[in-house]
């Protein structure tokens, strides 16, 4: 599926032309009768069908590769989209053709203008839209957008449908104490929907929701809460199979990591076990953490599958020579992952055989001119006790090893220069 991947990367950052004619205000539709969701879904699938076969086989492409592309899927999206009225259109119709609208910049602004008149309608209807009108960006301020779901008047009609499961996951991080004080009795009283007959896909709001019931919450409420949380998980999984089992399992631990408890920033580093630490040298410079008090740490956690972690090498090789190495260590975090995804080689399956696949990960360090030291740690790189839910992903360690930081991105060059400087400025720990 490399031209879906190629397209996702793309048009993440097309821009919406300013002199753009929305597809819905274009011309008399071609298509006069409103469309099935299967005569819609085919046309979806026909349109992606033929940007396989035009960009399926390419690799790495330059950046004026990808602006000839986003203008290619772009022009072909709005020929498909010119054939309908979105505001003729129901939820389950504009759902088949999203993944076109996404593809669109025109298409993306007109479903921007139908989603916030249908968000102002005090029904779950309109919650839908206010929802979607977030997930595509066009309510300005997101922040303050998500927040405002939790006021919408259908809100708590709406509590347990998949929508109203996303919002907890949509509200950001900075949201204070203060900010959630009215809705404290709603999320205390949430953690009762974690019955044994509840849905397991309640499951995917566990996350966003302890987060802001530990902020809303007193210690013993928010505690309770996640209680309930753990004891819902403990009873489903035993009966689960397959994707939903490994979905109970893997919120099980992250909701007893470190990060879940709110027991990570200001606190002590989670205990990792440093199995392979090594510089592109075949050096080994430290063992554990624990080496590295009395320096600001910045760990990337990160695999040589990852396209973004790769991509962003150079902003972190540019970290690595800003700072002096008896000041800052860089670590790139890794895990065992059964191959190694060469960029200048064939990749190499190396599942079952550790020694295989670190001699291939030096390999690897090797190419791609790393200048920072990476670990293979036995934890997994998608970390619960740090909440890591996706990579790359940035902690930074003050100098007594403790969490500083965390959720940044490499690419954020600015932040987490922001946040060693910082640090850096602090005065040093008195020892003894």
């Amino acid at each position: 599926m490399l031209a879906s991947t190629l397209v996702s990367l793309a048009l993440a950052v097309a821009p919406v032309p300013q002199d753009s004619t929305p597809p819905a205000a274009a011309a008399a539709p071609a298509v006069q009768e409103v469309p099935s969701v299967e005569e819609i879904s085919q046309l979806v699938a026909n349109l992606f069908e033929g940007l396989q076969k035009k960009y399926g086989n390419l690799e790495n492409p330059t950046e004026e590769q990808i602006k000839a592309i986003q203008a290619d899927i772009a022009e072909q999206a709005d020929a498909v989209l010119a054939k309908f009225d979105f505001a003729k259109l129901n939820d389950e119709q504009l759902s088949a053709l999203e993944p076109v609208i996404g593809m669109s910049p025109k298409g993306r602004e007109a479903m921007g203008k139908i989603l916030a008149e249908r968000a102002k309608q005090p029904t779950i209807e309109g919650f839908r839209a206010a929802v979607q009108s977030l997930m595509m960006g066009s309510r300005g301020d997101a922040s303050a957008a998500a927040l405002q779901l939790l006021d919408h008047p259908a809100f708590g009609e709406a509590l347990g449908s998949d929508e109203a499961l996303m919002v907890f996951d949509m509200i950001p991080d900075e949201v204070t104490a203060e900010q959630l004080a009215k809705h404290a009795a709603m999320l205390e009283g949430f953690a009762k929907r974690f019955t044994p007959d509840a849905p397991v896909n309640l499951v995917m709001a566990a996350e966003g929701y302890l987060k802001l019931a530990r902020k809303a919450l007193p210690k013993d409420k928010s505690d309770a809460a996640r209680a309930a949380v753990l004891a819902f998980i403990a009873a489903k999984t035993p009966t689960a199979e397959g994707r939903e089992k490994m979905m109970l399992e893997r919120m099980g631990k992250v909701l007893n990591g470190a990060a879940a408890r709110g027991e990570l920033l200001g606190f002590s580093v989670p205990s990792m076990d440093c199995e392979w630490v090594m510089r592109a040298d075949g050096t080994t410079p430290w063992k554990s953490l624990a080496d590295l008090k009395g320096k600001v740490v910045v760990l990337d956690f990160w695999a040589t599958w990852c396209g973004p972690c790769v991509g962003s090498f150079p902003k972190v090789r540019d970290l690595r020579t800003a700072y002096p190495a008896d000041k800052v260590e860089i670590v790139g975090i890794t895990s065992l992952q059964g191959m190694v995804q060469h960029q200048k080689r064939a990749p190499v399956p190396c599942e079952g055989n550790a020694d295989l696949e670190k001699a291939e990960t030096l390999t690897f360090m090797k190419d791609m001119d790393v200048t920072w030291t990476v670990a293979i740690t036995k934890e997994d790189v998608f970390n619960p006790d740090f909440g890591v839910r996706g990579i790359p992903f940035v902690a930074i360690l003050d100098q007594e090893g403790k969490v500083a930081k965390v959720g940044l991105y490499p690419g954020d060059e600015a932040a987490i220069r922001k946040a060693v400087d910082e640090l850096l400025a602090k005065p040093a720990a008195k020892k003894g």
